[in-house]
């Protein structure tokens, strides 16, 4: 009688395994087309000899990760690639060269939406990076620009939104009380506003910089980063540090090391200037030191975690939804694409 009970407690527990295994295969999604697969957290440690793969930047989304470059020569923990614009992080990303990269907020959105919630966002590293630059002409407030032309890169993208935005929010109409002309690279801005050709750019560092450099007559009149928090009483954020869900849920721990050094990078560089201008020369993040210095800063490097990273993140995503969806990825992230790094 006992050999028959543990035969039926057998085939008892045999299918309850089986019908919780349809119940699971039922509810699995199959993934589209740049989607990056995830896994159980499990806390491991990277195989010996294997590196994290870190993708950042050139200009101030990279700048803040200078002094970590710099330390980890000798080390080898990390792999360390300067990318020249925000493409390549898409494509290192979707094919899983990069385990962590820092970008654009609304890219780590796009990201996560294209991915179907393949990355996660680990913290924000820079604050706003725009300046209304004057070349001629006197500007002291937002108002200020009633009746004028300012040129600007970006269309379609964040340069755009928050100028539009901080004017339509200040009473004046796109094409009727003020004018915006856009050109194709930051760079044509730059050398319009420094020949004097256009007296008001709308322009992010370094390129403020090294166009003040270039032309002393060149006067930052306006950061956009104060008027947005006088505006609205909140931060402006554009950039952030993101990670690949895969590797973020199996690496948790070796997820937590790199934001450690990383916020330690982000300090140094804000306060050691000299030798941190150097170092980011050194990584290839800025061709000059004495640019790099005199953008530290007006970079708004920062490193911001947990809650008030998930808060800034989110009222600064509504923003460009509002605006345009698309440039968010067409829908505003999940919860599940804030990391809880508590430091």
């Amino acid at each position: 009688m006992k050999k028959i009970k543990a035969i039926l407690a057998v085939i008892m527990a045999s299918l309850l395994v089986l019908s919780l295994g349809a119940c699971s295969s039922q509810g699995e999604n199959t993934p589209s087309e740049g989607t990056v697969p995830t896994t159980e957290a499990v806390d491991a440690t990277l195989p010996e000899g294997e590196s994290i793969s870190v993708y950042t930047l050139k200009g101030p989304t990279g700048m803040g990760m200078a002094q970590l470059i710099d330390e980890d020569k000798d080390k080898g923990d990390f792999s360390f690639t300067v990318a020249g614009a925000p493409d390549e992080i898409t494509a290192a990303i979707i094919n899983g060269d990069a385990d962590i990269a820092a970008c654009p907020v609304n890219l780590a959105s796009v990201l996560y939406n294209r991915t179907s919630g393949g990355v996660k966002i680990l913290a924000l590293n820079t604050l706003g990076v725009t300046y209304i630059v004057t070349n001629g002409v006197e500007v002291n407030s937002i108002e200020d620009l009633r009746g004028k032309t300012i040129v600007s890169a970006g269309q379609g993208a964040t340069p755009e939104y928050i100028i539009t935005k901080l004017l339509t929010d200040s009473g004046m109409e796109i094409g009727k009380d003020v004018f915006v002309e856009y050109k194709s690279e930051h760079a044509d801005v730059a050398s319009l506003v420094a020949s004097g050709q256009a007296q008001i750019g709308l322009l992010p560092e370094p390129n403020v910089t090294s166009t003040t450099i270039q032309n002393p007559d060149v006067k930052v009149a306006l950061d956009l980063t104060k008027e947005w928090q006088a505006l609205y009483g909140k931060q402006l954020v554009q950039g952030c540090v993101i990670g690949r869900t895969e590797f973020v849920e199996a690496y948790p721990a070796e997820v937590d090391n790199f934001l450690k050094n990383y916020s330690e990078s982000v300090e140094f560089i804000n306060t050691a200037t000299d030798e941190a201008a150097e170092m980011i020369v050194a990584a290839g993040i800025i061709p000059k030191a004495p640019i790099a210095k005199k953008a530290i800063p007006q970079s708004y490097i920062t490193f911001i975690a947990g809650d008030d990273m998930k808060g800034l993140t989110k009222d600064n995503l509504q923003v460009l939804f509002d605006a345009n969806p698309k440039s968010v990825g067409g829908k505003l992230p999940a919860d599940d694409f804030y990391y809880a790094y508590t430091g």
